[in-house]
């Protein structure tokens, strides 16, 4: 589904009616039990805003950060948007 690769950026409009942001994604995987475990930190201007995982029901949760739920389910469109 996913390979590790290097850091790519994407823009989500996170409040409507205003200019889309830009956030650096950098994937990470690791091996766990024999399953691939793969979380996406998310970076704007060097500072980690949050972590992301997609779960098993194929749903964005957030492992850190702050971010509201809706937030987080942009974010996690615009990185499947990345891959497809």
């Amino acid at each position: 589904m996913y390979q590790d690769e290097e850091i790519f950026d994407i823009a989500v409009e996170i409040n409507k009616g205003l200019e889309p942001l830009t956030f650096s994604i950098i994937p990470h995987s690791e091996n766990v039990t024999n399953a691939l475990i793969l979380d996406f930190k998310v970076t704007r201007d060097k500072e980690t805003l949050a972590v992301l995982r997609k779960d098993a029901d194929h749903c964005w949760k957030e492992l850190e950060g702050n971010m509201e739920q809706d937030e987080v389910d942009a974010i996690g469109a615009a990185i499947d948007r990345h891959y497809a």
